[in-house]
């Protein structure tokens, strides 16, 4: 951002912020000017109180102050071109019984106001308009006041004309959901961090959250420490029913040219209602008299009134009472000539309150840089043009006396109860107990009927309910318009009530799921049921079917219902436990749930569904091993469950906390030639049957083998968990961590059969067709390859020894150790892009988020070299970079959690450029910045979506949302690295166009054996040295951490002969152990 120029951030895009936004950017056309909403400015629906089909446009006020200002917005809306084709001019029709009309009629002359506005008496007023409201309650009424100025306007269609001119004239929208504030150390307001973990930063954060404030202010108080920040008794969100009835043709025409009308109950303790003429859909809107709150404990002992935390705020689903006040109000206009109208909408508008019904535009005074536009209590939109006018003096404290007193955010308020606008009754006192209990019932009728899993056979042949959500087609966004009539409810997919646990499946869509898991889940990594087990779609039990469309949706066009299907499944799931009722069926659905909430990022809820069926298998004691020594026919699916668990614990379960597994307890074992005690040793639960691709009934199957190498990775896993927070023993040492995985690593490897090893199964030169007949074997093989590579590549990345090194003292890393475990994670690296090109080329879908956090792996290796001194090496790095993230991008479709991963390597792409604008195909710099928080959230996959409201989206209360520390870019969090000679590269296609790096040190000799593997073989073939590579340091690079900790890759070749002679074989002179043709053998006949 340029600091130069003054930079605005607007959370909220209602009235208040999209005016201020406007005017800003009028102003100062230069200005960084930032717009963040939770919806999309022109979306269906939105939580707005300004989204709305249409709001009264009035200067009717007996407030002087408000009376002046909404002239000033009226004439707005009748001249300016921007606002003039949303304003109607209808007139205002108000029945009052106070001194009211004779105060406005007073204002407005005294502002030297002509416009036509009258107070007439009752008897003459009723004969207006055609005596429309003849039969309205004129009970206590002293006058009616009539002021043909006033009107109404086309809310939505007025909001979001405004937005896009805004838009147009500089304004950035960013589609996003706050979470938090942010605050740097002095304590002052820098910006907002979002759901998805993005922090938006600017001088100024101007909070136009309506009823979100206080919540948000709440949770940004805890967060913080700043107990200032909240709005204690200034605010108070709160909400109002509306409600739409459809008029016949006859009914339009007398109704078409009606004022708005109110019912002023000034002096009778009541609000005023009132009603807008019918919409062009023939809809005709009032309002009701019920103004409440929403008072929740969102944090222990913190209670705040905020709107239900369901995405759209529960706005549409309107209780009975509240309905019920709706035809109250509605009778007390148009009496019993209303009496069949049919009601076709019912909304809960949310808004923020004050006791005084004055707006809040003020600094924050709890925290510098932090402003407020808010608080429109629920008559706001009818100063829409002029809000940000006033915004702005704010900000240049240039608001007049009167009006910076009146809208401070500290100021003595006046008591509540003098204003009878102020709500008046709590949400959930407007729900009948009945309503309330209603879904209870449901549940305990299933309960006690044995379960209440209904059999899916008997639903077959049922019509199916749910639809679809049908959106309007459009190709001009300028002519789409959403003020007249917002998507209907028969066009909207309704909150599940009645039987909200019951789903029927159409048996095409169970088909289609059931080949869809085949094809893209089964052993891929989960291993639960096989095709026979699963062939009768129609006696599956509904829990089953409906994780199973839950994991799978997401690779059809029945995307939609993915929410609908897990949420069904995670009901009968709970309620098989609360009877008692659990079965293997109902563990493997908690496993389908989990695997499915890891793909969509949701990692909270998907350690949740892992740990609740992981104690479930404890329960029915399927960890046991003497469990499984009587077989029977569920026995090996018992096995594959019990296993597949494993597997999503070994890639995706929690590394660090107490209540964290030791990741030896649940061990798989192979086939072994050691002793017979060892064997006895392991109390592990035996692997499944499982011979794809076996060439003996004695070899180990190929997802067995991948079982065996994934607990290798989670001690990985766990390792860098424990590098991540400073918990390093010298790796060299025998006694450390690095070591045990190392020789845990190579003894998994060394019991892998040889009918599973590269060099046998020959993936490259297999056809097309032949991989997908074979897929239950080469999708299992290809997760036992890319583990294989990831192991060392991260065991020995870099990174981990750089960053240990700035903690740990002891961590002077030797040359020896560096220059082999640096050059075991470029080889490793480097063939994890070779088996991407494989992948690729022979068009295998994948859709485990695993190979996407593989890639990204790799893809820091290799965005570590692209700063190489040596140009072959660096050529090639920004390739398998570039490789890398086209690979990571392929899975963004099907896995949100990818596409988080994603995102965090662009940003640390970014930040090791130092540019926003990057060409990564031709980028070879000299240098890198290395972000030291984004590189641990890569290697630990701690990426979660822009889908989660919370870190623990759809499992948690707020109250026990854990507090999650923002990311740390700044340059306090960066590593400059310089490598200024480093392993040269060289490309042998011998097996297949492996691409690997050569030494950057000189050899004498040959070696004929392979100490590793008895299977390696000499190679003798003469070829001319290559020339050493060899820049003397500069004092940059003296003064680099690189330089200080690495300096094999600075020094004279010359000096390290002899050095890597210790263990590795030996090509010929002047070649590096991997290249030649000793390198097929090495490498790929170990495995």
């Amino acid at each position: 951002m340029d600091q130069s120029k003054p930079s605005y951030l607007i959370v909220g895009a209602g009235v208040f912020g999209v005016s201020t936004a406007y005017h800003l950017i009028k102003k100062y056309p230069d200005a960084s000017v930032t717009l963040v909403d939770k919806d999309a400015f022109d979306a269906d629906e939105r939580v707005a109180a300004s989204w709305d089909w249409n709001k009264v446009v009035r200067a009717d006020y007996d407030d002087f102050t408000y009376c002046q200002l909404a002239l000033e917005a009226q004439d707005t809306f009748k001249n300016d071109p921007l606002w003039q084709p949303y304003f109607h001019q209808t007139g205002v029709y108000w029945i009052c019984r106070s001194d009211y009309a004779q105060n406005v009629i007073d204002h407005h002359k005294k502002l030297g106001r002509k416009d036509d506005i009258i107070a007439l008496p009752i008897s003459e007023a009723r004969k207006l308009y055609n005596g429309l409201f003849e039969d309205a309650d004129y009970s206590g009424a002293k006058e009616v006041l009539v002021n043909r100025a006033s009107g109404w306007a086309a809310a939505g269609d007025c909001l979001r004309a405004v937005t896009r001119e805004s838009i147009k004239l500089g304004v950035k929208y960013v589609t996003a959901e706050t979470a938090s504030l942010e605050f740097d150390q002095r304590g002052n307001c820098t910006g907002i961090k979002t759901t998805t973990g993005e922090i938006l930063t600017a001088e100024h954060t101007i909070l136009s959250t309506g009823a979100y404030t206080p919540k948000l202010l709440e949770l940004s108080a805890a967060k913080s420490g700043l107990s200032n920040l909240r709005a204690g008794d200034r605010i108070l969100a709160a909400g109002i029913t509306t409600g739409m009835a459809e008029l016949d043709e006859e009914e339009y025409k007398k109704y078409a040219d009606m004022p708005v009308g109110f019912q002023g109950y000034t002096g009778h303790g009541k609000p005023f209602i009132g009603s807008i003429p019918p919409t062009k859909d023939r809809e005709l809107k009032w309002w009701g008299s019920k103004i409440f709150s929403n008072t929740k404990e969102i944090l222990p002992g913190r209670h705040v009134s905020a709107p239900p935390p369901a995405t759209d705020y529960s706005q549409w689903k309107v209780s009975r009472q509240l309905k019920e006040d709706i035809i109250e109000q509605r009778n007390l206009w148009y009496g019993k000539k209303s009496a069949n109208w049919k009601m076709t909408k019912h909304r809960i508008c949310w808004d923020a309150f004050t006791t005084s019904s004055d707006f809040i535009i003020s600094p924050h005074s709890a925290a510098k840089g932090l402003y407020l536009a808010t608080c429109g209590s629920f008559h706001g939109f009818k100063f829409f043009p002029v809000l940000g006018k006033y915004v702005i003096q704010m900000l240049e404290d240039s608001l007049s006396p009167e009006l910076k007193t009146r809208w401070a955010w500290d100021r003595e308020r006046p008591d509540h109860l003098q204003n009878p606008e102020y709500p008046n009754s709590e949400l959930t006192d407007l729900v009948d107990p009945d309503e309330r209990l209603q879904t209870l019932e449901e549940k305990l009728d299933l309960l006690l009927s044995g379960g209440g899993l209904p059999n899916h056979h008997a639903r077959q042949g049922q019509p199916q309910t749910q639809q679809q959500a049908t959106f309007e087609e459009v190709t001009d966004a300028s002519e789409k318009s959403f003020s007249a009539t917002p998507p209907s409810r028969r066009n909207r997919q309704d909150y599940p009530t009645d039987n909200s646990n019951s789903v029927v499946f159409d048996p095409d869509d169970m088909a289609t799921g059931i080949n869809l898991y085949f094809k893209y889940c089964h052993r891929q990594p989960i291993w639960c049921f096989e095709r026979d087990e699963v062939g009768d779609y129609d006696s599956l039990p509904e829990e089953l079917a409906s994780s199973i469309l839950a994991l799978t949706s997401r690779f059809s066009e029945q995307r939609d219902h993915m929410q609908l299907f897990s949420s069904n499944a995670k009901t009968l799931i709970m309620l098989r436990i609360a009877n008692g009722t659990v079965d293997i069926t109902t563990i493997e659905s908690l496993c389908l749930l989990s695997y499915a909430s890891f793909i969509d990022g949701n990692v909270h809820l998907g350690q949740f569904h892992l740990g609740l069926s992981l104690q479930l298998c404890r329960s029915a004691m399927l960890d046991m091993e003497s469990v499984y020594a009587v077989d029977d026919s569920t026995t090996d699916r018992k096995k594959r469950l019990f296993w597949s668990l494993q597997l999503l614990e070994q890639s995706y379960g929690r590394q660090d906390g107490l209540l964290s597994f030791p990741n030896d307890v649940r061990r798989p074992t192979l086939p072994s030639s050691g002793s017979q005690s060892e064997q006895d040793s392991c109390k592990a639960p035996p692997l499944p049957r499982d011979d794809l691709g076996t060439s003996s009934p004695g070899e180990t199957g190929i997802w067995n083998t991948s079982v065996c190498l994934g607990w290798v990775w989670s001690q990985v896993r766990k390792y860098v968990s424990d590098c991540s927070r400073n918990i390093l023993k010298e790796p060299w040492r025998h006694d450390s961590t690095y070591a045990k995985v190392l020789s845990d690593f190579m003894e998994t490897e060394n019991r892998i059969p040889m009918c599973h090893r590269y060099d046998s199964v020959k993936f490259y030169e297999r056809k097309i067709d032949e991989l997908k007949v074979n897929r239950d074997y080469w999708a299992p093989w290809l997760k036992e390859q890319f583990t294989y590579h990831a192991i060392p590549t991260v065991l020995n990345h870099p990174f981990l020894y750089i960053v240990g090194a700035q903690h740990n003292p002891n961590l002077g890393i030797p040359n020896t150790f560096w220059r082999r475990s640096s050059e075991q994670a470029l080889l490793h690296a480097t063939w994890i892009v070779r088996m991407i090109d494989m992948v690729v080329d022979k068009q295998v879908p994948l859709v485990d988020p695993f190979f996407g956090h593989v890639a990204a792996i790799a893809a820091t290796v290799h965005l570590y070299y692209c700063c190489a001194a040596a140009a072959r090496l660096k050529h090639k790095s920004n390739t398998d970079f570039a490789k890398c993230r086209r690979f990571l991008k392929s899975f963004i479709p099907c896995s949100a959690a990818c596409g988080a991963l994603d995102r965090n390597l662009d940003r640390m792409t970014r930040i090791a450029a130092g540019t926003e604008n990057m060409d990564v195909e031709d980028w070879m710099p000299s240098k890198i910045y290395l972000s030291v928080p984004l590189m641990w959230e890569i290697l630990q996959f701690n990426s979660t979506t822009d889908c989660q409201e919370i870190p623990t989206a759809g499992l948690l209360d707020a109250s026990l949302t854990p507090a999650v520390p923002p990311v740390d870019t700044s340059d306090s969090s960066t590593l400059e690295i310089i490598v200024a000679t480093s392993p040269e590269i060289t490309i042998n296609i011998a097996d297949g166009g492996q691409e690997a790096p050569t030494s950057t040190y000189k050899r004498t000799q040959n070696v004929s054996s392979n100490p590793a593997n008895s299977t390696a073989t000499s190679s003798s073939s003469s070829s001319t040295s290559r020339a050493a590579v060899f820049d003397p340091p500069t004092v940059e690079q003296i003064d680099s951490l690189t330089f200080n900790t690495t300096p094999w890759l600075y020094a004279d070749p010359s000096q390290l002969v002899g050095i890597g002679d210790m263990s590795y074989p030996q090509s010929e002179p002047g070649n590096a152990w991997w290249e030649g043709e000793n390198f097929n053998n090495i490498i790929f006949n170990q495995f």
